[in-house]
Formats: structure tokens, sequence, C-alpha cells
């Protein structure tokens, strides 16, 4: 198989399952290299909270998208995209096999699957949330069952209602 065809495996599934140590195991047997989809492990310094593996815990096994942001940046499913796509191509262009291993399903369906996320505009988001401070969640969830019913229907918090006007 050439090294570009080799398959991305991944490794999910809830809390306290067994997710790394099980990656870490199949990177070594497979010669690859782990990617993280846990969105709580990208930030630095949340290592205890979010059951980040320790180095020993890594075996040796390579580890990417672990601490690259700070707990002040927000994490976007858009760039994890990118940069998970990049290491997977990363680590075959080095003959290896990538192991994505994580918990948060919307961070490996932006891995794995075609996912088409539209960018962000600070600028439109920040007005929609100064809209959403001064007349409440009830005025913009009107304004999102009038453009997207659908969106409206399914959707349950402040910060997604805020991200579904802006696109």
């Amino acid at each position: 198989m050439s090294a570009q065809h080799l398959p991305v495996v991944a490794v999910v599934g809830p809390t306290g399952s067994g997710k790394t140590a099980l990656g870490v195991e199949l990177a070594l047997r497979l010669d690859g290299e782990v990617v993280n989809a846990d969105s709580m492990q990208f930030y630095r310094g949340m290592d205890i909270g979010t059951a980040k593996a320790t180095e020993q815990e890594r075996r040796g096994v390579p580890h990417h998208l672990l601490d690259v942001l700070d707990v002040t940046q927000e994490a976007s499913v858009a760039d994890f995209q990118r940069a998970a796509r990049e290491h997977f191509a990363g680590i075959r262009s080095r003959g290896r096999v990538p192991v994505l291993v994580g918990g948060s399903g919307l961070y490996v369906r932006a891995a794995l699957d075609v996912l088409e996320l539209p960018g962000t505009d600070p600028a439109v988001r920040a007005r929609i949330e100064r809209e959403l401070a001064e007349q409440g969640p009830g005025a913009l969830r009107e304004r999102l069952r009038q453009v997207d019913p659908e969106s409206a229907a399914r959707l349950a918090d402040d910060r997604r209602v805020v991200r579904a006007l802006e696109v």
C-alpha cells in the first residue's frame, strides 16, 4: 500500500473508555503516530481535567495537536480540520499510519468526513453577541427561526445560536 493510501485509524468513544491506551498500542503495532481529536486537550495546562496522556503513557509515540492553544484562545473546527489533515499527510509521507484518538465527535467528523465548514467573521460574531447581551436569547432564537427553522429547532444553547446566525 502506498504511503498516500495508508488508512487513518480512528479510536473514538466516551470518556474513560481507554481510547488513549488503545491509540498508543495501535500506533506502536502499526508504526503510527497519534493525532489528538479531543478538543480540551488542544489547550496547554489542561492536563489533569482532560486525562491528557503523560510522556510515559505516550511510550515514545509522537502525538500531534496536543497543547497547541492557550486557554484564552478559542478552538475552531475549521482550523482543526485543516491541521489534522496536514498531520495525516505528514505522517503518511513518513510511511507511517495516522491514528486519530479522541471523543469530540464533531472534531472526529471534521477530520475524517467531507464537511464544508464556513469561516468566521469576528465583527459579525461580536455584533450578534452584543445583540444577545442587549436583547436576550429569545430575540436571537426568533430571528434564527425565521431564517433557518431547521437549525432553530435543534440548537439548544446560545453559543450555537450565535454561530448559526453568523453563518
